[in-house]
């Protein structure tokens, strides 16, 4: 994450909007699925409408580890962020898949709106 001070930081749905952006504009170059998955993330208003999930969001992309770490997420939320943060980077990232018959029908169609957007590189 870029450094900025508190005048300078950008609104969180702002910063959340502009990075949702960018993964939309490198879809248009090709399948890619990563970019898509995490930007499924993003239009997932409950957790990237959320100003505890913009803290860890810049331009640049989001800070998987520290929001890994943060303890005050639901079990659906960390599930959907650790499902992200896995299809992004390739490395498992404690998503436990036995949650998913626990979630919420919300929750479980952005899980599988990840998981389909990663394998077709679009969003829905």
């Amino acid at each position: 994450m870029t450094s900025q001070s508190k005048n300078e930081m950008p609104a969180p749905a702002d910063t959340v909007a502009g990075l949702r952006g960018e993964l939309a504009r490198s879809l248009t170059g090709g399948p890619w699925g990563e970019a898509a998955a995490v930007a499924s993330l993003l239009n997932f208003e409950p957790i990237a409408g959320h100003p505890r999930f913009a803290r860890y969001v810049d331009r640049g992309g989001i800070d998987w580890d520290n929001a890994l770490k943060d303890r005050t997420w639901s079990t659906g939320e960390r599930f959907l962020i650790a499902t992200a943060a896995a299809l992004w980077s390739g490395h498992p990232s404690g998503a436990d898949l036995s949650r998913v018959p626990f979630l919420t029908d919300d929750f479980y169609a952005a899980w599988l709106a990840m998981i389909t957007a990663s394998r077709t590189g679009k969003t829905a």
